[in-house]
């Protein structure tokens, strides 16, 4: 390409950044992006009206209690099933169906090493316990491993217990355990 070609579609091009995209399409009317008459609130679309009156009737589970447990030292397992917590007692006046968030710390010194977080209640794990959650490692420090699991029950007093069960010796760091009951 010569001198005078590269020059004269330069200016070509900066012409069209300096106009604006109404130059590029000529006879073409376009309307501005900022405009004031363009311009449409958001209140003023279907997104943004609020219809005031009851909310929806839930129909579902409601929580009426929370019983958490938690600890802060570290604690040496040596493989197998291991106690985590306190056995706590709940009561559920009528049928009820108890959901554990369980999460806990652990570090290993075996590569092969694998956690399972147990929540238990009245001595039978809940849907969802004491599943492998991914091997250990040395080189990641402590881990975090998480666990959400639920069981349904009668009315009457429940105990509720977490276990952790590790294949290999590992340490237990922080812990904590909450046990939801719904009716």
């Amino acid at each position: 390409m010569s001198k005078t070609k590269l020059l004269l579609s330069t200016a070509v091009g900066l012409a069209f950044v300096v106009a604006g995209p109404s130059a590029m399409a000529a006879g073409k009317k376009h309307s501005p992006a900022n405009g004031a008459k363009n311009f449409t609130h958001m209140t003023s679309t279907k997104f943004g009206k609020v219809k005031h009156g009851q909310p929806p009737r839930h129909t579902g589970l409601k929580e009426r209690f929370l019983v958490e447990t938690w600890g802060v030292t570290t604690v040496s397992l040596l493989g197998g099933l291991a106690t985590e917590d306190a056995a706590q007692s709940v009561v559920c006046k009528n049928a009820c169906t108890i959901v554990t968030l369980d999460t806990a710390e652990f570090l290993s010194y075996y590569s092969y090493n694998q956690v399972g977080i147990c929540p238990m209640v009245d001595g039978y794990f809940t849907n969802g316990s004491c599943y492998f959650s991914g091997a250990l490692s040395f080189q990641e420090l402590y881990t975090n491993r998480t666990n959400q699991t639920n069981l349904s029950v009668a009315s009457g007093t429940h105990t509720v217990q977490t276990y952790v069960y590790t294949i290999a010796p590992a340490y237990m760091g922080h812990y904590q355990n909450d046990y939801h009951v719904y009716n």
